[in-house]
């Protein structure tokens, strides 16, 4: 869906869209305080994280886990991250740009072409499996494979029966999602914890707000859970504002459009860059200072300026997903423990996403056991 026609783009939205209906937002929570659980009960006192590795398991996991219920697919996460890591990391703004370059016969395009190979194939093994299997399991995968598209009659040979996703649209939306959900996702996880690492009296206040919702009952919603981190999800809506994962990306004018003194023409591919953006005194003041309290009753959303996940019709479409995820992984991971700054230098390195290079934390548990 991220690269596909914007005639094709709003048939495939409106037919996805259902996977992430608030209604279905407290089945992944559970799912994703799950996975937090799981990898953190791995973790050690003192030991050092290598935190963007660490948090792309995380987030490969957890991400795993929304899309496909139907089994464990816990044999198979190691490598699905390598195969992820390896596509994404061949991607770059210059290859997006100039697509040819994939077609060079180097290592790094031969690795790149097996990663995407392994990817499609277990897509198509799965759909196939859940084509067969025909119930919803609460995930995103059984929405995609049974989604029916209201809007359209049944043909003459078949009266009544709706469109439906195709496998191979079935196939790149999922591509899209998890792609998006585990790269991105782990970036802003790590910048997240970086962050943390820095102040003290922050991590407290993310602490006691991930400690109280802990002792919340399991009747509770996502979106009432979620209304009990009001600082944690300020520093998310910091952090990607200030180290927005996607710092620039292509779009395409559809309509002839002047932008300042320069006129552009319709059909032009032109980059947008929400970090720049994010950076504009006259939108947000002071944006060199991590300032997660500029979020105080503000809906990170709904703010002008604010477009970690994009804007319009070519918005992430799963977006609330993501946002949810980044502030309960990171109230699942600061409620037991403290993350401290190692020696070295962390500084921000523009690959498809802004990574932060050189970033180690040491663990500390707050409650020992």
């Amino acid at each position: 869906m991220a690269t596909c026609p914007l005639v094709r783009h709003k048939r495939l939205r409106r037919l996805a869209q259902p996977a992430f209906q608030s209604g279905r937002m407290t089945g992944y929570a559970r799912t994703i305080q799950a996975q937090v659980d799981a990898v953190t009960a791995t973790w050690r006192h003192g030991q050092v994280l290598d935190v963007l590795l660490e948090m792309r398991s995380l987030a490969t996991r957890s991400n795993l886990a929304t899309m496909f219920c139907r089994r464990d697919l816990g044999p198979e996460v190691a490598g699905l991250r390598q195969a992820v890591t390896d596509f994404v990391d061949h991607q770059t703004i210059l290859r997006m740009i100039a697509p040819g370059l994939n077609r060079l016969p180097t290592g790094r395009n031969r690795r790149y072409r097996a990663s995407e190979a392994r990817l499609l194939r277990f897509l198509d093994e799965e759909i196939a499996a859940y084509r067969k299997d025909g119930r919803d399991h609460g995930d995103l995968m059984s929405m995609f494979t049974t989604a029916l598209d209201s809007d359209r009659p049944g043909d003459g040979d078949r009266p009544g029966d709706k469109d439906r996703l195709s496998d191979k649209e079935v196939r790149d939306t999922a591509m899209t999602v998890l792609l998006g959900g585990i790269t991105a996702t782990a970036v802003g996880h790590a910048w997240a914890l970086h962050q943390l690492s820095q102040d003290s009296a922050l991590d407290a206040e993310v602490a006691d707000e991930a400690q109280a919702v802990a002792q919340l009952g399991r009747e509770h919603t996502a979106a009432e859970v979620m209304a009990r981190l009001p600082r944690t999800r300020g520093v998310v809506a910091e952090v990607l504002r200030r180290r927005s994962p996607s710092y620039i990306f292509p779009r395409v004018t559809v309509t002839d459009t002047t932008i300042g003194s320069r006129r552009i023409p319709a059909g032009a591919q032109v980059l947008l860059s929400p970090y720049v953006l994010h950076h504009q005194p006259d939108l947000f003041p002071s944006p060199e200072d991590f300032d997660p309290y500029r979020w105080d009753g503000r809906d990170p959303h709904q703010v002008k300026g604010w477009l970690p996940f994009g804007a319009g019709e070519s918005k992430c479409i799963a977006y609330e997903l993501a946002f949810m995820d980044l502030t309960l992984s990171l109230a699942g991971i600061v409620r037991s423990w403290r993350l401290h700054p190692c020696p070295g230098s962390v500084r921000p390195r523009p690959r498809l996403h802004l990574e932060p290079h050189g970033l180690t934390l040491r663990l500390t548990e707050r409650n020992p056991r």
